[in-house]
């Protein structure tokens, strides 16, 4: 289970020229008292096309990246394919719009639905979208839009945040206002208000009908987390009065079990957070979660539960507002309030795109930045692939 960077400000100005902290600067050491887990990073086939900041799903089996920026630094439309028997297969299926940053939740087996993101070549020369489109990756020309829910804006859908309900439908959440998304109808509902303006945080489902927003920006004293129920006639919303998470951007969070959810990073001021919290969706309550063993912290992370607890890879750390690669990853084992470190991944990059393998999960693609190379050679899409996979033996419940 993924839950979407949903999402993620792309600044061009920092994405191309802001990079500019070598990668010895964010190379992992590990504290003292601490040990890296003994998981290991295998090379894999890369896809087709080098992308950075591709939308990463799964449909059944298959793995599919949508869209990205290649080396010319632009949006590309491409939908890649890996066939878990035969690979990464000829690009046959394309966007409507070229879009990179979008976010990307499966509808059923065959239907993706792909939410807002940027379109152009950065760093000048960037459009946010508005736009939101159905792909069908076995089914190419079935390529369709849907009406965006909310009213026409300069910013696109910037700072949305959107998660799937246990039946399927879709709730897209953007500033002050929230839509749903009906999978059989393939339509939007008439967009409610929520009572404040949101940006950049982070949704969870946590039942049937019921969603927590979480950090972002809130408008001034209001609640940093807000449940939301969907209801016949539209939305309520109440505020959490525990106040211990702060306004944090671009957070990550995921439901632990039936009353639990875990929200994992995200910046603040610029810089990127170290910290956890677990949330007591009953009791409306906050503690802290383990201290993530990532030297800086980690914002826009992916979240993914396994049969030894839950990864924290992908993302970035930010300092002063400017992206670097994260050192390294972390495994965190919540009930025995536990992290720790993974290894490196062999190519530090930031806007790397993560899949689930059998094992553990894949890294593809991404961007890095070298100050000490000429010309703009200095900014590079990777042609890289590589699994994360996790020895059973060491870290078994």
């Amino acid at each position: 289970m993924f839950v979407s960077r949903h999402r993620r400000r792309i600044d061009p100005v920092a994405v191309v020229a802001g990079f500019l902290i070598a990668t010895a600067t964010a190379a992992a050491v590990d504290p003292p008292g601490e040990r890296t887990h003994p998981a290991v990073w295998r090379p894999e086939a890369a896809p087709r096309i080098a992308v950075a900041e591709a939308g990463a799903a799964m449909l059944d089996t298959t793995s599919v990246l949508v869209g990205g920026f290649t080396e010319d630094l632009a949006a590309t439309a491409a939908v890649q394919v890996r066939d878990p028997r035969r690979g990464w297969q000829p690009v046959g299926c394309s966007l409507l719009t070229a879009r990179a940053g979008a976010t990307v939740l499966p509808l059923d087996d065959d239907r993706l639905l792909v939410i807002g993101g940027w379109t152009g070549v950065l760093p000048d020369e960037v459009t946010r979208l508005e736009s939101i489109e159905i792909c069908e990756p076995g089914r190419p020309h079935r390529r369709r839009a849907t009406v965006s829910p909310f009213a026409t804006s300069d910013e696109g859908l910037e700072g949305h945040a959107a998660a799937t309900l246990p039946d399927g439908r879709v709730v897209l959440v953007h500033r002050d206002r929230i839509s749903v998304f009906d999978p059989a109808s393939e339509r939007w509902s008439a967009s409610s208000g929520i009572g404040t303006g949101c940006v950049h945080a982070t949704l969870v489902a946590v039942g049937a009908d019921h969603l927590l927003l979480v950090g972002g920006e809130p408008a001034k004293d209001d609640a940093t987390i807000r449940s939301i129920r969907i209801t016949s006639t539209g939305v309520e919303c109440t505020d959490w009065t525990d106040g211990s998470i702060p306004p944090l951007r671009d957070s990550t969070s995921i439901m632990i079990d039936r009353n639990r959810v875990l929200v994992v990073g995200g910046s603040i001021a610029g810089d990127s957070d170290p910290r956890t919290w677990i949330l007591d969706v009953a009791r409306r309550e906050v503690r802290p979660g383990p201290r993530l063993p990532i030297e800086g912290g980690i914002a826009a992370a992916t979240l993914h539960r396994g049969g030894h607890g839950i990864l924290v890879v992908g993302g970035e750390r930010r300092i002063e507002g400017r992206p670097v690669p994260p050192s390294g990853a972390a495994i965190l084992q919540i009930d025995r309030n536990a992290a720790r470190r993974l290894p490196d991944p062999p190519a530090p990059a930031i806007r790397t795109s993560i899949l689930p393998t059998p094992a553990g999960v894949g890294r593809f693609g991404g961007y890095r930045y070298d100050p000490t190379t000429r010309g703009r050679r200095r900014a590079s899409v990777l042609d890289d692939a590589a699994s994360l996979r996790l020895v059973p033996v060491v870290v078994a419940d």
